[in-house]
């Protein structure tokens, strides 16, 4: 394979130096390592449910002006997913990692000057998380692609791992941000003092990123792949006209958009309640002072966990010939409880607690078995492609339903009594969301993917 002007010219100097150092084997050991760490600083902005009493209290902020920016990170994120697919495959993930650090750096640099100082326009704000959740897609999706290529026979490897580690990046996070020195001077975090920290952090994990592409990048050297086993087997030698093929009955296949649908309704949802779930929280029990990390926490690690298990099982049935569909009925059911606990959580906080488990199992658990069903049923050689169109649905989604929230929150929730049931019209319709996308799901599979005998 060769190397396209920019992969050349960004990886120049790092294979220069790692080449005459380091023995070919070590140096995929790394990569693989640093794509990992790269999935774990990819997903900081998925701890967004603690931003929200700060900018409420010190920005003053609405629940609109909050969503608004949710979702401007949303379709930043999930909008963009195909043309980086297109930008890797041309020019290899280094591409990703640089476009990630020029998103992540200045963004968040801007964003603790506003806190700071105040802003001059509410639209710079928009524009500047739009950049973070295009920077968080740009390096969780090169760490995904880097494993998905490493290892396409093994989902754990391949699938589980990365999104598993960008899982602990909320949990990690969370911990974290709990330690005085975040909060100095204030009753709720120092947002300043946050988003500064995160700017620094994003320019070394966006150092190392360098390294491990630039890795990568020596991989694909046809002198290199000559010497050793190859790090990118079989698809990378895909045919161009093999590729259009495959994209063509993509496209064809009225499957592509019932699991588009499914995306849309399901982790559209979620997203909605990852943003809106410390709000809801203090709407149960204002006076907690710990809810919003509480229920956060519960969130984060369980949907952490769900990922690791979800992978294993994959792999699991995989092996024994037994569909892994199950595992996305699972979810959908997880997901679904979670909202109908939400719908009667009134005052209780051991319920709000249940419900932010439930919907970050089903949150972690989608994650993985989407990826792992995409790649199965439409295979490597196009997985970044159909898996980044998917990635659409929920960036809209989640609009949609952050937009319907904010302003059931803003017209019904402001001075009322303790209690969340001035949000439940928004969780009657996320929970039947999750009830048709599992219908959805379920027509799918027999209708489509055993009819044709796809092995998922």
């Amino acid at each position: 394979m060769t190397l396209s002007s920019i992969e050349h010219w960004l990886t120049l100097h790092i294979r220069s130096c790692l080449h005459t150092r380091f023995h070919i084997s070590t140096l995929r050991k790394v990569a693989f390592l640093i794509a990992l760490i790269s999935c774990v600083a990819s997903g900081l902005i998925t701890i967004i449910s603690l931003f929200t009493k700060p900018w409420r209290d010190h920005m003053h902020y609405t629940a609109l002006q909050i969503n608004l920016i949710s979702s401007a990170v949303n379709l930043g994120g999930y909008l963009t997913p195909p043309l980086l697919g297109i930008l890797s495959d041309s020019h290899g993930p280094v591409i990703l990692s640089w476009l990630a650090v020029v998103g992540f750096v200045p963004s968040y640099a801007y964003s603790s000057y506003v806190f700071e100082h105040g802003e001059a326009h509410f639209a710079f704000t928009l524009v500047a998380f739009c950049a973070i959740g295009v920077s968080t897609s740009a390096l969780f999706f090169s760490g995904l692609l880097t494993c998905a290529k490493l290892f396409p026979k093994y989902k754990f490897l391949s699938i589980s791992c990365p999104t598993t580690f960008y899982g602990l990046s909320s949990l990690v996070g969370s911990e974290i941000l709990k330690r005085e020195w975040f909060s100095q001077g204030y009753e709720y975090l120092n947002l300043g003092r946050v988003f500064r920290t995160f700017a620094y952090f994003y320019a070394v994990v966006g150092t190392l990123t360098w390294i491990s592409t630039s890795i990568v990048a020596m991989l694909k050297l046809a002198a290199e792949q000559e010497e050793h086993r190859p790090l990118l087997p079989t698809e990378s030698n895909t045919s161009t006209k093999d590729y259009k093929e495959r994209i063509a009955q993509f496209v064809r296949d009225p499957s592509t958009y019932l699991t588009l649908l499914m995306f849309f309704l399901t982790i559209g949802a979620l997203e909605m309640f990852l943003t809106n779930m410390g709000s809801v929280a203090l709407l149960v029990s204002p006076n907690d002072r710990n809810i919003q990390d509480r229920v956060l926490s519960y969130y984060a690690l369980l949907s952490t966990c769900t990922r690791l298990l979800a992978g294993l099982a994959a792999d699991f049935l995989s092996q024994r010939k037994i569909s892994r569909i199950w595992i996305l009925y699972g979810c959908m059911l997880l997901g679904l409880s979670g909202q109908v606990l939400i719908l009667n959580v009134g005052t209780n906080k051991t319920q709000i607690s249940i419900a932010s488990a439930l919907s970050g199992a089903s949150y972690g658990g989608l994650f993985t078995i989407f990826p792992t069903l995409t790649l199965g049923i439409w295979g490597s050689s196009v997985f970044g492609t159909a898996y980044g169109c998917f990635m659409v649905a929920p960036a809209i989604a989640s609009t949609v339903f952050g937009i319907l929230y904010a302003r059931v929150y803003d017209t019904q929730c402001i001075g009322q009594y303790p209690g969340a049931q001035c949000v439940r019209p928004i969780f009657s319709l996320t929970a039947a969301s999750f009830l048709v996308a599992l219908a959805i799901s379920i027509s799918t599979y027999f209708g489509f993917w055993r009819r044709k005998n796809i092995e998922i």
